[in-house]
């Protein structure tokens, strides 16, 4: 299967090539079932999605490092497939309004998508060490 199987120069860049392991139709339909996009106008929950994967793999420590750091060049941002760099405030008030669940539902049907890919292809111990592990979501304002 192709999903796997990549070149080298695929001219995107890596976070691109990241979020593109996420189908887009399922984070819709995450975001469709807990209604997170109700009542928000630019910032959808893609954006936020885009947002806290870019300041996780690039080790951001404050919302204004993510915003900056997105917002390097127009070039980037549309490869990202944002319209703009979202804003500090915007991204703080999308984290207080957007329910957790969206992205633990997600992580969810996302185990499930690949652990029925990789056992097609015979490699579903992948899975299975993923699987039993706890993951820990810290606010980061409980961190000096």
């Amino acid at each position: 299967m192709g999903l796997f199987r990549r070149t080298k120069n695929t001219n995107k860049p890596l976070l691109r090539q990241i979020l593109d392991l996420v189908p887009r139709w399922m984070l819709t339909r995450c975001a469709d079932q807990y209604k997170s996009d109700k009542g928000c106008s630019r910032y959808k929950t893609y954006d936020q999605f885009v947002a806290l994967s870019f300041g996780q793999l690039n080790k951001c420590y404050t919302l204004s490092d993510i915003s900056t750091g997105i917002g390097v060049s127009q070039t980037f941002i549309s490869d990202l497939g944002l319209d703009q760099s979202p804003a500090r405030s915007t991204m703080s008030d999308g984290n207080k309004k957007r329910s957790y669940k969206v992205f633990e539902t997600l992580y969810s049907r996302l185990l499930t998508h690949y652990r029925c890919i990789l056992s097609k292809q015979h490699k579903s111990h992948i899975i299975k060490e993923i699987e039993g592990r706890s993951i820990k979501l810290i606010d980061s304002t409980t961190i000096s």
